[in-house]
C-alpha cells in the first residue's frame, strides 16, 4: 500500500507534535521515579528521627521478688529449682560394637 501525498503531508505537519508528546511521556516517568526517591529518602528520615514507643512492658525479675515475700519466696524458688532439674534418663542398651569400626575400603 503506497502512501498518498496528502498523508505524508498531514505526517510532516504533525511530526512535531508527536515529538513533542513522546519526550513528555519520556519525562514523565523520569519525574515518577524522581518523586519516588524523594518519598523514600523523607520517610527514612522520619524513621531515623522517630523514637518508636513500645507497646506492652514485659515484666523482669525484679517485678517477681518485689511481690513475693520473705519465706514464701525461699519456698517458691525451691519449687522453681526442683522443677528445673530434670528426671534422669532411663539408660537405652547400646551394643559395644556398633559404631566402632570404619570400613575404609572402597
Amino acid at each position: 500500500m503506497s502512501i498518498q501525498p496528502i498523508d505524508l503531508q498531514t505526517l510532516l505537519l504533525r511530526l512535531n507534535q508527536v515529538g513533542q508528546e513522546q519526550s513528555s511521556q519520556r519525562d514523565a516517568v523520569i519525574q515518577g521515579q524522581a518523586v519516588t526517591g524523594s518519598e523514600i529518602a523523607q520517610k527514612s528520615e522520619e524513621q531515623e528521627r522517630r523514637l518508636d514507643e513500645t507497646s506492652t512492658v514485659d515484666e523482669g525479675p525484679e517485678a517477681l521478688r518485689d511481690q513475693e515475700g520473705g519465706a514464701r519466696g525461699k519456698a517458691s524458688e525451691e519449687e522453681r529449682r526442683e522443677q528445673q532439674q530434670e528426671p534422669p534418663e532411663e539408660e537405652l542398651f547400646r551394643d559395644p560394637d556398633l559404631g566402632q569400626n570404619i570400613d575404609i575400603s572402597g
